[in-house]
């Protein structure tokens, strides 16, 4: 199938009848025609009995139902293919969210989500696993969403505003010194569209979020570039995303070797906005709300930048890196994250694939011990080239 980039409110047409009434009979026939494709969560859990439960509701959460599934109806490659648009979304829509967050994060039984941030300075030193590893790329993010506002799918473009001037009023009153860089056209703090660019070279800036077909038909981009911004510390080792998937990401980047020191930098960071006097989201079962439900529980995502050649051939096998990764929970991206490539050296974004029913504790201690797996078959096929 052909992927184009559509906009939410004209991609969501296709599932109305001529009262302008979801009509569950062609999301029905759009999940079945994806299905001989990929079946992903939000087509395996469309089941008959969600239908019925959806159709006890009003009019109006049922067209908040479509649009919790439009990112995985507009997309054949979606893997999970939901995006919540209100944090009640999850309690609301629990008799087709819950199925589908469990098989996700694969969980079994009772749980309830706990944080922890005791997370050692001096312990997973990358150069213990190797002398080599003194100077690495580390970074480490949540994402966060703030009580009493609908999620950036439902965001007007109103509210997208309104929000980014709230956020500019909080970083203008913390006590880390940085500056707030806004893409709304007109703001105070707006920057030109070659400051954007260098941002986004350096990696520190997400990209434009209207060429993702994901973003663009779940709504997570309508008025783009509207409410959009990012705010960076003045060393440049903080920085904070607003308007992007989630209403914030908030990020650590530290150049070293300390995985302890990245989670050091970042709860300070976090700590600093909810001192600010902003309440994040919080589910009682599932933790952090995020827009997407991989990202529930800590919403947090640890990674370094780590060259694998051996493993990768060169950078032409990035699969084979995925899946040895896999074996030991952790994910593979290329270079710039999700969606993006691993250079000629296998240079890739490693971290840990867990969010949910694990502790921000956990994640980086889990991030440490699969280095410690990948590297060592790194340096076995390394051995095994030379003698060859």
């Amino acid at each position: 199938m052909e992927q184009k980039i559509v906009f939410k409110d004209e991609a969501r047409k296709a599932f109305l009848d001529a009262d302008g009434n979801v009509d569950f009979e062609k999301v029905q026939a759009r999940w079945n025609e994806l299905a001989k494709v990929r079946v992903s969560l939000g087509n395996k859990y469309f089941t008959p009995e969600v239908v019925e439960q959806v159709k006890k509701l009003s009019a109006a959460d049922q067209h908040r139902f479509l649009d919790v599934m439009m990112g995985g109806l507009a997309n054949d490659d979606s893997s999970v293919g939901v995006y919540a648009t209100r944090p009640e979304d999850y309690d609301v829509f629990s008799f087709y969210l819950q199925p589908l967050i469990r098989d996700y994060h694969k969980i079994e039984g009772e749980t309830k989500q706990e944080h922890d941030w005791n997370i050692p300075v001096d312990e997973y030193v990358l150069t213990k696993i190797d002398p080599k590893l003194e100077k690495v790329s580390m970074r480490a993010r949540v994402a966060r969403n703030v009580k009493g506002w609908n999620l950036p799918p439902l965001m007007s473009k109103e509210e997208r505003i309104n929000f980014e001037n709230k956020m500019v009023q909080a970083f203008e009153n913390f006590d880390i010194k940085g500056k707030y860089h806004s893409l709304t056209p007109g703001h105070k703090n707006q920057i030109t569209q070659e400051q954007a660019d260098e941002l986004i070279k350096r990696h520190f800036l997400f990209n434009d979020m209207t060429t993702d077909n994901h973003l663009t038909s779940s709504g997570v981009a309508s008025d783009w570039p509207y409410g959009r911004g990012i705010w960076i510390s003045d060393d440049e080792t903080k920085m904070i995303w607003v308007g992007e998937e989630d209403q914030l990401r908030i990020i650590s980047i530290v150049q070293g070797n300390d995985l302890g020191k990245v989670d050091q930098s970042l709860y300070q960071l976090l700590t600093g906005i909810e001192k600010s006097g902003l309440e994040f989201a919080e589910h009682p079962v599932y933790g952090v709300v995020t827009t997407c439900p991989t990202n529930m529980g800590t919403g947090k995502r640890q990674s370094i930048l780590g060259k694998f050649p051996n493993i990768t051939n060169g950078g032409k096998d990035e699969k084979k890196l995925k899946d040895i990764a896999r074996q030991f929970g952790l994910q593979a991206r290329g270079m710039g994250g999700e969606h993006s490539a691993m250079d000629h050296e296998g240079t890739a974004d490693i971290s840990p694939s867990a969010r949910f029913g694990v502790t921000e504790a956990v994640v980086s201690r889990r991030l440490y011990e699969g280095l410690i797996k990948l590297y060592e078959i790194e340096a076995q096929l390394g051995k095994e080239q030379q003698q060859a």
